[in-house]
């Protein structure tokens, strides 16, 4: 979808995607990464859980903390914004490489 750019003006419009989606970007991998380090301490808190429960409540609260983790993990909205960054972060890569080829070849054909 963005293929080289060819002139001034298609470079200004590439730039213009690009900060208004970096801004998407940030914020949404901000919350991502603040979800990723739960998940860490999650995991950590499983690891630390007896793997004998001495009595029924322990085996309950467990099998919550257990359900809990499954389903944070599953979560739609996490999920989705986890995609999200991915797919931007992606896309922002490329964008910001072709600027930088543009640039490159400015630079060269000015020079020389």
């Amino acid at each position: 979808k963005y293929p080289t750019i060819r002139s001034e003006e298609e470079r200004d419009q590439y730039k213009a995607v690009f900060n208004d989606q970096y801004a998407e970007y940030k914020e949404l991998h901000a919350e991502v990464q603040a979800m990723a380090r739960r998940f860490g301490e999650m995991d950590e808190m499983m690891h630390n859980l007896p793997s004998r429960p001495s009595s029924q409540m322990e085996k309950e609260r467990i099998s919550n903390i257990v359900m809990e983790y499954q389903k944070k993990k599953a979560d739609p909205t996490y999920l989705e914004k986890r995609e999200r960054c991915e797919y931007l972060k992606k896309k922002l890569s490329h964008i910001k490489q072709k600027i930088q080829e543009y640039n490159k070849v400015m630079d060269w054909s000015d020079s020389n």
